[in-house]
């Protein structure tokens, strides 16, 4: 099996057709052919099934392509850091966040990086955890920063970074808004947006009640775009919970209110995600120091953790 042969699988597996996939590599469709016959020939299955429409891969193609990102991914690393070890360029990192840190956090550190490392170049995708982790095992991300649960993942890293807050908001014209504090039973009383359980924390929002013998809030909207539910609390008369950072510039202009709501208290960590048994280049070791550093982590001389911002016991 040869890094030819995977690139050319690839192709057919992302295009699900052989001429497609022969016109984005430059070769013929018989050249392309005979690679993908070599390789099942290799393999001793069959990776793609023909039809009408194209070609599908079977569950043997499905496995190998898992292998392939991978493997096709740490060429790429290898790659970059012969090159940043060369002294042609200092690397790039490419990250997966979340809508919490994309407009604030990420932002610091980008800038903070350009005027430590101008070689680095950071890429950043922005979605939900559902979405990263795969692309993260995949290899299409060098890690995730977000809020996440750190747990039990023997193929990855969590890391703690910083802890945020979650809180109800409420457009400026809102009943509850400038009330002072208000109990759960008060918040039932009215019309909610809510993120999808996905998001981890919202099952705190929820045992809140819950814990009380109440039942939470039945969402007139469920929506995993900070957009739509900041447009909804502020044009509409509802309620939704988000993390303070995904607000703060919100709050600041005025375009929503935070509701002094004592008995919700949300705390939500604010994480950094990456594969353990990976070798890492040095642009992500450079970028990975300087985000902790940003988030209050402090070093010693020799790069060893003083204090982290949030150490439980144990960790």
């Amino acid at each position: 099996m040869n890094s030819v042969r995977l690139q050319r699988f690839l192709a057919v597996y992302d295009h699900r057709s052989f001429g497609r996939a022969a016109v984005e590599l430059h070769v013929t469709q018989p050249a392309l052919s005979k690679s993908i016959q070599l390789l099942e020939d290799e393999l001793k299955v069959k990776l793609f099934e023909r039809t009408a429409s194209g070609v599908v891969p079977t569950v043997y193609g499905e496995a190998l392509s898992l292998h392939a990102k991978a493997i096709e991914a740490e060429m790429r690393n290898a790659v970059r850091e012969i090159a940043t070890l060369s002294g042609a360029v200092l690397g790039d990192v490419t990250i997966g966040v979340t809508p919490s840190v994309a407009a604030e956090l990420i932002p610091r550190a980008f800038f903070k990086m350009r005027a430590q490392r101008p070689g680095i170049t950071l890429t950043v995708h922005e979605g939900l955890m559902e979405q990263h982790i795969p692309a993260l095992r995949r290899g299409e991300l060098d890690m995730i920063v977000g809020g996440w649960i750190r747990g039990s993942h023997p193929d990855l890293t969590v890391e703690g970074l910083v802890r945020d807050r979650a809180f109800v908001v409420a457009g400026p014209n809102h009943d509850l808004a400038g009330a002072g504090p208000v109990t759960l039973a008060a918040l039932l009383m009215h019309q909610w947006v809510l993120p999808p359980h996905s998001q981890f924390w919202l099952h705190s929002f929820e045992n809140a009640f819950l814990s009380t013998g109440m039942q939470p809030p039945t969402p007139a909207a469920v929506a995993n775009s900070p957009g739509f539910l900041l447009a909804a609390v502020q044009t509409g008369d509802y309620l939704t919970v988000l993390p303070e950072a995904l607000v703060a510039r919100e709050v600041s202009a005025g375009g929503v209110v935070l509701i002094d709501a004592p008995d919700l208290a949300l705390g939500i960590d604010i994480t950094v995600t990456y594969r353990t048994s990976v070798v890492h280049m040095t642009a992500f070791d450079a970028f990975l120091r300087l985000l902790k550093e940003l988030c209050g982590w402090r070093f010693r001389r020799n790069g060893s953790v003083l204090e982290a911002p949030f150490a439980r016991d144990g960790e």
